[in-house]
């Protein structure tokens, strides 16, 4: 049941983030064919056209978009104040809204683009160096939550059983049910925790969140 809510929003928020990285890692891209194109004397506008038309991914067909609002007579700074909307990324909201700006003021904006690009590629490399770092807390918690399943295996297999020829009374059916509830506390909570530290975001801890309640039903309902 639980697996069952979690799983579309996991898959809405999983899409959602694949096309933020998609369109985060063009950018420097896209920056760096604009400062090209305006350094030959190409306008704003003419610009975004030309680089539309070129196949930097996914960034392409937003770009697309924002040449035909031109084309239906929108201006260039309010069809990117769109695309930066559509986008709903704070730091490429942050360099559209740069880039607006300083065309508004001038038609030099060389210096804002190589600016707009330097910060871009530091804020991808301090995104990356963040997963690297997190990966290896990722992995205690999985080893954590293994172990845990792994104890709750050997004591009901092995343990908990040797106590049957001995004709002692316990109750093994309740002391696995015990052991289910709370692997599937600490399955949750353990994966939220994994989502939370790798992205920053509760529900990025929904995929692990839903391979740690699957292993666990897998274990008590299957194994034991």
């Amino acid at each position: 049941m639980t697996v069952a809510m979690l799983a579309p929003l996991m898959v809405a928020y999983e899409i959602r983030r694949f096309y933020v990285h998609q369109v985060e890692a063009q950018v420097p891209d896209f920056l760096r064919e604009l400062l090209d194109l305006k350094d030959i004397g190409m306008t704003l506008q003419g610009a975004v056209r030309l680089i539309s038309e070129s196949k930097i991914g996914l960034l392409s067909s937003e770009l697309k978009l924002v040449s035909k609002d031109v084309q239906w007579g929108t201006s260039i700074t309010s069809a990117l104040v769109r695309l930066e909307e559509r986008i709903g990324v704070l730091v490429i909201k942050r360099v559209i809204s740069l880039i607006i700006r300083a065309s508004e003021v001038t038609d030099y904006i060389r210096d804002i683009l190589i600016i707009a690009i330097s910060d871009m590629e530091h804020y991808l490399k301090m995104k990356r160096e963040r997963y690297t770092v997190s990966f290896a807390y990722i992995m205690i918690i999985y080893l954590s939550f293994g172990i845990f399943l792994y104890t709750a295996y050997q004591l009901n297999v092995s343990f908990i059983s040797s106590f049957e020829k001995l004709n002692t009374n316990i109750d093994i059916s309740g002391n696995v049910l015990d052991m289910f509830r709370m692997s599937i506390i600490l399955g949750f909570f353990s994966g939220i925790m994994a989502g939370q530290l790798s992205a920053g975001s509760i529900l990025s801890g929904f995929k692990h969140v839903i391979v740690f309640l699957v292993a666990a039903v897998v274990l008590f309902a299957y194994v034991l």
